[in-house]
């Protein structure tokens, strides 16, 4: 699937900027022990992987669409204005439609689980269903996880991010003068599982291709 190869060669190195931000952390916390701003590194490296993740869906959204369109390949839950189907020239058809596609999905956030689904449906059928069996192949049967634990651990992470995000991750209690708790390994197993999810998106988007029908 190497048409995907550079929006993972991105979120790759997104994810290792994220894993810099808490060894920054940790030497801030070797220079300065237990200041309250040394917690912003691990902050970052939350934020960093989730926006990354956010990133990757979006673009092999994009990348598959505009593929499937080149190819004549029959796509689920797409649909694009009568104004770029008749363009008459192909190559200027299938840029209108993979700017249509990119600019629909411009104000959703994929890692809502719902959102994440939404979009997955387009190339396959039980995604969520999908993404477990690739995660948990060869992985012990005592480690395996259920969909209902990766989407509810996806929720979190989603929620979590849109504290810091929004909210600036302020807890509301004493007047809001302090933040709400975060810890390294929290952030370490965030990313974690961020990359276990964003590297299995593309075998998830590409896995029923051979089965849809051609135009």
């Amino acid at each position: 699937m190497e048409r995907f190869d550079d929006a993972m060669e991105t979120f790759r190195h997104a994810l290792d900027r994220a894993r810099q931000m808490i060894a920054l952390f940790d030497a801030l916390s070797a220079i300065r022990p237990n200041a309250p701003a040394n917690d912003d590194a691990l902050r970052s490296a939350y934020f960093l992987s989730v926006s990354s993740f956010d990133f990757l869906a979006h673009e092999l959204a994009a990348i598959e669409a505009k593929y499937r369109f080149e190819h004549g390949i029959r796509t689920r839950n797409i649909h694009l204005p009568m104004e770029v189907m008749t363009v008459q020239d192909a190559d200027i058809r299938i840029a209108n439609a993979e700017a249509h596609v990119r600019k629909t999905n411009s104000y959703k956030a994929f890692v809502d689980p719902g959102k994440l689904a939404e979009l997955l449906s387009c190339y396959c059928d039980g995604p969520w269903d999908k993404l477990t069996g690739f995660i948990n192949s060869g992985v012990a049967d005592n480690l395996k996880q259920s969909t209902s634990d990766l989407r509810g651990q996806l929720k979190s992470i989603w929620k979590r991010r849109n504290q810091i995000a929004h909210e600036a991750d302020v807890n509301p209690a004493l007047a809001g003068v302090s933040l709400w708790p975060i810890d390294k390994f929290d952030a370490e197993l965030t990313i974690i599982f961020i990359a276990a999810l964003g590297n299995n998106l593309p075998s998830v988007i590409a896995h029923e291709l051979d089965d849809l029908p051609n135009e």
